[in-house]
């Protein structure tokens, strides 16, 4: 009981957080939608434990505490690769923008020798 009060808890920190972020633009609303019935999902799934077991005999899972965990593992294996691709697409930014100013000092350094 005391774990589903602190986890509950921390779900509403987590919803918190969602929004103010939302409201000074670092995430779009529709992130803000999607990240907001995760956070609700999960305090549903903490509140009331059999509501996992109904859902996972719906996708044919054993036990809710086993849908729990596959649901998780691809979840984190998405967001990892979101985070990837993020940082793929940044390093090419910072590499453009390296080559950019790098071209950009050559005819200076050139008069200059």
């Amino acid at each position: 009981m005391l774990i589903q009060i602190v986890l509950i808890a921390v779900l509403l920190g987590a919803l918190y957080v969602t929004w103010r972020r939302a409201r000074q633009n670092v995430i779009t609303l529709s992130e803000a939608l999607l990240w907001s019935v995760l956070w609700i999902a999960a305090g549903v799934v903490i509140a009331l434990p059999q509501t996992a077991t109904l859902v996972a005999n719906f996708f044919g899972v054993g036990r809710g505490s086993d849908f729990v965990i596959y649901a998780s593992v691809v979840t984190l294996f998405v967001l990892v690769f979101k985070i990837f691709v993020a940082m793929e697409g940044l390093e090419r930014k910072l590499t453009e923008m390296v080559r950019r100013d790098a071209l950009r000092d050559l005819p200076k350094k050139e008069d200059a020798g």
